[in-house]
């Protein structure tokens, strides 16, 4: 199991995490889900079609009261603006399907790399750099809110678009 995106991110920049922790399992999350729900006495709510899930905790953590289990997956989008197709992959497909170098961190929680980070797209280049840099070209074309988001973490975070993600915006 890995902590992915945003709270790698923020760890990396010794910023304050917002609510949403997210976990990448390679395996099936959506099971871990309800496993971990029965013990915790947790509620779960599964999005099958992503094989995702949603654990709202009793207990309040210091990001809030839910974590979110991802599949590890791969996706691809059968025309622009469209829902993604999803497939069960690894944790080097799960980092590639995100939408910038930023989010496309790991942090491995267990098995025999645990307490490494990966970033396979260089991602704490950008963030020492202060750039906001989308991993694809076609990044906007599949998924349109990124452009928000993208604007999102400039603003909050104090950077910049890269050029080629400023002219693909």
């Amino acid at each position: 199991m890995s902590l992915v995106g945003g709270a790698v991110r923020d760890a990396i920049l010794g910023v304050p995490h917002g609510p949403d922790v997210d976990l990448v399992v390679e395996g099936d999350a959506i099971a871990l889900a309800h496993a971990l729900g029965r013990r915790l006495g947790a509620r779960v709510v599964a999005h099958e079609r992503f094989r995702t899930a949603e654990l709202e905790l009793e207990l309040e953590l210091p990001h809030g009261r839910r974590l979110d289990l991802v599949t590890a997956r791969r996706e691809r989008y059968p025309h622009p603006g469209a829902l993604p197709v999803v497939e069960e992959g690894t944790i080097t497909d799960d980092l590639a399907r995100r939408d910038f170098t930023v989010n496309a961190m790991a942090y491995r929680l267990s098995g025999p790399e645990a307490g490494a980070l990966l970033d396979p797209h260089d991602g704490r280049a950008d963030l020492r750099a202060g750039l906001v840099r989308a991993l694809r070209p076609d990044a906007f074309t599949e998924d349109p809110s990124r452009l928000l988001r993208a604007v999102r973490y400039a603003a909050r975070l104090g950077f910049a678009l890269e050029p080629g993600t400023r002219a693909a915006a």
